[in-house]
């Protein structure tokens, strides 16, 4: 995975000393150099029980620090509990994106650690055009989190229709629902034209509302639109504790109140520009990767330095990995 994973590793292997190989579904260890300490990174990976015991006694037997990264809520697939979340219980600890979704998987394991989303670089600052007004929606499977809206955003649409357009990627159901003309749809792309298409927009809405699932989420979407100069109006979960309200973005907590604020984010230029550069300032100050990714490299030291104490709560938790 490119945010959680390749790009960190990539930052990492700068670090005096420090090797990193990443592979997709199989990989074969390296050998290691005299002295050096072995990390191993599961990511998203859905351990079956037993068939994971042997992969798991191996890397034991030759040494490693097993990790388990994982940055969705795991009740989203059912596999990890009918494996009795091995894929957490059977590794010494793990790496998640947020702090509700840290308090979940130490139910699992307690030696759990929270990386924040960071992005790899900070795009050139945006220039506007003057012209047209462009929303940017991207998404999948977000209907119960659009349904709330969709009536008070097309009455801004319609009102505005002689100087907005939206732009959506995936979501062809929220596409269809646009009561104008002036919409264009993008099924799937690449991250590189999911990139392009936001950077080429000036709002973005960003609906979330309170579930289990969503209120595990990360504020990804928030920083990749304030990167590229995008304005996000967005609902309170998730997003609340990121965003700045009326500084580096606007919260809406009601139809009503949505339909407000996007009013105020179309007709009024200096307003929706200035919480764009407000929130582009904040990335750049706050949440870069590079300002960041020593914090890895920290925290496996530490956890390896604590072997003794991880291998006992693994043994306890799984003593199979430690049979002959």
């Amino acid at each position: 995975d490119r945010l959680r994973v390749l790009e960190p590793d990539k930052f990492s292997a700068t670090i005096p000393g420090i090797r990193t190989v990443s592979a997709v579904k199989t990989t074969e260890l390296i050998p290691p150099l005299p002295a050096e300490e072995k990390v191993f990174i599961w990511q998203r990976t859905i351990m079956q029980y037993p068939a994971y015991i042997p992969r798991l006694k191996q890397l034991l037997q030759q040494g490693y620090l097993i990790v388990a990264e994982i940055d969705d809520n795991p009740i989203r697939r059912r596999e990890y509990a009918d494996n009795n979340y091995l894929s957490y219980r059977g590794c010494h600890c793990v790496q998640t994106s947020t702090e509700p979704l840290a308090k979940i998987l130490r139910q699992y394991n307690p030696n759990v650690a929270v990386f924040p989303n960071q992005l790899a670089y900070l795009p050139a600052p945006r220039t506007y055009s003057e012209d047209t007004v462009t929303i940017f929606f991207g998404a999948l499977n977000r209907e119960k989190d659009w349904q709330p809206i969709m009536a008070a955003l097309n009455r801004v649409l319609v009102a505005h229709k002689h100087r907005i357009r939206v732009k959506v990627i995936h979501d062809q159901r929220f596409f269809e629902s646009l009561k104008i003309e002036q919409k264009e749809f993008e099924p799937f792309c690449s991250y590189e034209g999911y990139q392009e298409i936001m950077y080429s927009c000036d709002i973005a809405l960003l609906p979330l509302v309170s579930n289990p699932i969503n209120e595990m989420k990360s504020d990804l979407k928030f920083i990749e639109c304030a990167a590229r100069g995008v304005a996000v109006l967005a609902s309170p979960t998730v997003y609340e504790n990121s965003i700045v309200e009326g500084e580096t973005g606007l919260i809406y907590s009601s139809e009503k109140e949505f339909e407000i604020k996007l009013n105020l984010l179309i007709s009024d230029a200096q307003t929706r520009r200035q919480i764009a550069g407000n929130a582009y300032d904040w990335v750049r100050d706050n949440r870069l990767l590079c300002g960041h990714y020593r914090q890895r490299r920290d925290w496996y030291l530490q956890m390896r330095d604590e072997l003794p104490r991880l291998n006992a709560e693994l043994r306890d938790r799984l003593p199979e990995l430690f049979d002959d």
